[in-house]
């Protein structure tokens, strides 16, 4: 290979990866005195009463999800690992800061029921 078929090829490398890096700007994180974003969901009669929409969550934000079961069952957020058991009568938290962008379901481990899912970004 000649060296100019290698400067050709180190030049279009480097601009590959340095508009690879181009683009929208990340977001803003949230403010470190920002109140949490709380996800309040109800379970009843083997059914989700509060709907399984997707709740936003400024990146670096704090959660509170907190979820009340008329049956034993265990809150499961997927992506950061958080779960709570769930108690008859009392309502289930987990609370974390939300560091890891993306979209992140929720869901009862027991009963396999999908609850809202958190896009955080």
């Amino acid at each position: 290979m000649t060296t100019t078929a290698r400067l050709i090829g180190c030049v279009l490398t480097a601009s590959t990866l340095l508009l690879a890096g181009c683009g929208a700007p990340p977001p803003a994180p949230a403010a470190p005195d920002a109140p949490p974003v709380v996800v309040d969901a109800e379970v009843a009669g083997g059914q989700v009463r509060t709907g399984t929409e997707r709740v936003s969550v400024p990146l670096g934000g704090q959660v509170r999800y907190q979820v009340r079961s008329d049956r034993p069952d265990e809150l499961h957020v997927h992506g950061y690992d958080e779960s709570a058991p769930l108690t008859p009568g009392q309502v289930g938290v987990v609370e974390f800061t939300a560091d890891l962008p993306g979209v992140f379901e929720a869901e009862l481990h027991e009963s396999g029921l999908s609850l809202p899912s958190l896009e955080v970004r």
